[in-house]
């Protein structure tokens, strides 16, 4: 088989004869990684006893797994470090380097539906790439290969269940607490006393974060904001790490910061390195990283904890997406509706899309009518949105040669928040009573000003929504400048202006920067800028 690896920063490959492994993680509560990780696999002998692995396996992975006649690849929840493959004059090359894999077949078609799909979502839906005949493994997935044929491909985690706990709500809200100390024990247990840096938002998931590691005497802290000085995270972000006697950095997102990066061989590697032709490169947190790296504020070996998707858990898409009523026959409308909301569809690329998420949502779970049509939905968001959009995000921490750690993706938590029944994620009303009266409180971080949503917001918020595409676009602009706490204006105006140059006009419907910022990079990856 033909297996090129040559992406090491952050997480570095490790193989022997049988196997490649990258990033980390738990089996039974012990924690492996790097040669112990590739020690504590030789007990893997065939495919059953891989696919056994992937029934007890917690961790942020990808392993790939050889004999002479088969070769097995699984990526863990996250799809952290995707793998890309090819089928070329009948033979199956695989690479965790989709650019290598284009230059090397001189692979120049790019698929329709996948650009449609990246401009909509930010990312490309299923197992497509942008490349014609190049494909991804996909979160939690598997796959199983002999004589450059894959024989079998399959999920080892879903989201979707039939039905829902029936515990009290008491009960339920111990069992997430336990559950809890036990994630982050792990989590602050496999740090092994290496700098834990925090992207410290007003919000409470970072905020977890961060009142975990106190809790846990973990001395060894950095936190940090970034974006406009006006931005409502701050006030919060300051006065937790003040009040858990951190150390906080502001980082302004200010003209000299941020002008003139697009120019850079560093960002142009990093856009490639980020996008894998397969979702926007995100550049949130890319200045402040960059600015923490170049000051020297962190050293080489910290690593990052992003409080990414814990409000999933928590049933944020309650609030957002998932309304009264739902079925698994609307599923396909509602997904392109909610997630794919940054491009204007024709009728027939309606279909088409819908089309592809319907098979995609069979090919996720054959039997997922049978599910409860809301965890259907949560499934397709973890493996889609969640997967290669936020947790692909991540890259701008491994460009600059960092390791991460998700603290709230672990599988026991999953596991129990899956099950949580629904009246109790909408509001996040489980979660967020968790949180501020079990964490928060007890630390004196609970504030005054909270800017979690109440149930009345959260009703207005859906009127604005329903109000906004109306608007003329003059009003439309000015909302979103109104609420670009990250300085994405200034950043995506520099983008349009590169595409001006060649006279490519991008489509503005207004409702976030990141539409400018797919369109940007198609063009990119296309060589026409």
């Amino acid at each position: 088989m033909n297996i090129t690896l040559k992406h090491n920063k952050g997480f570095k490959w490790y193989k022997n004869d049988s196997f490649y492994l990258k990033g980390y993680f738990y089996i039974d509560a012990v924690f492996y990684e790097k040669e112990n990780a590739l020690n504590f696999l030789l007990t893997i002998k065939d495919t059953t006893d891989f696919k056994e692995l992937l029934k007890n396996i917690n961790g942020v992975f990808t392993i790939v797994f050889s004999d002479k006649k088969t070769v097995c690849i699984a990526s863990d929840i996250t799809r952290s470090f995707p793998i890309f493959y090819t089928f070329h004059n009948e033979k199956l090359f695989l690479s965790d380097d989709i650019i290598y894999l284009k230059n090397t077949f001189n692979i120049l078609d790019f698929n329709a539906v996948s650009e449609i799909e990246l401009k909509a979502s930010c990312h490309t839906h299923g197992n497509k790439t942008l490349l014609q005949n190049v494909n991804q493994i996909q979160a939690s997935e598997y796959l199983i290969i002999q004589n450059h044929k894959i024989i079998e491909s399959n999920f080892f985690f879903s989201y979707a269940i039939e039905k829902a706990y029936l515990d009290s709500y008491s009960i339920l809200k111990n069992k997430i607490v336990i559950a809890f100390e036990n994630s982050f024990k792990r989590f602050i247990d496999s740090l092994n006393n290496r700098t834990a840096v925090i992207p410290l938002s007003g919000g409470f998931d970072s905020r977890l974060i961060a009142v975990m590691l106190k809790k846990h005497n973990y001395k060894n802290v950095v936190c940090y904001t970034y974006g406009r000085k006006d931005s409502f995270e701050i006030e919060n972000s300051k006065k937790t790490a003040e009040t858990l006697n951190f150390d906080w950095y502001f980082i302004e997102y200010k003209n000299e910061l941020i002008s003139n990066f697009l120019s850079t061989e560093e960002f142009k590697n990093y856009a490639h390195f980020a996008g894998k032709l397969s979702s926007m490169p995100y550049l949130q947190e890319y200045f402040a990283i960059k600015f923490l790296k170049d000051k020297k504020i962190i050293t080489q070996d910290a690593i990052f904890v992003p409080g990414f998707a814990g409000d999933i858990l928590g049933g944020s898409e309650y609030s957002k997406t998932i309304s009264k009523n739902l079925k698994h026959s609307n599923l396909p409308e509602v997904i392109l509706e909610k997630k794919m909301i940054n491009y204007c569809f024709s009728n027939d690329e309606k279909k088409q899309i819908e089309a592809e998420i319907k098979k995609n949502l069979f090919l996720f779970d054959k039997n997922y009518t049978k599910k409860i049509p809301e965890t259907v939905l949560e499934d397709y968001n973890l493996k889609e949105r969640i997967a290669k959009y936020i947790f692909n995000s991540a890259s701008y921490y491994t460009f600059f040669g960092h390791q991460f750690r998700f603290p709230f993706w672990d599988t026991e938590l999953l596991s129990l928040f899956k099950k949580i029944p629904i009246k109790y994620k909408k509001a996040k009303l489980l979660f967020d009573d968790i949180l501020i009266n079990d964490y928060f409180k007890p630390f004196d971080v609970y504030f005054e000003k909270e800017i979690q949503p109440t149930k009345k917001q959260i009703k207005l918020q859906k009127l604005k929504d329903k109000i906004k595409p109306h608007l003329p676009n003059h009003l439309k602009k000015r909302i979103l400048k109104k609420h670009d706490w990250n300085n994405y204006k200034p950043i995506t105006d520099q983008m349009v202006n590169e595409l001006n140059k060649k006279d490519i006009k991008a489509k503005k419907l207004y409702k976030d920067y990141n539409e400018i910022i797919s369109q940007w990079y198609i063009h990119f990856s296309k060589k026409d800028i």
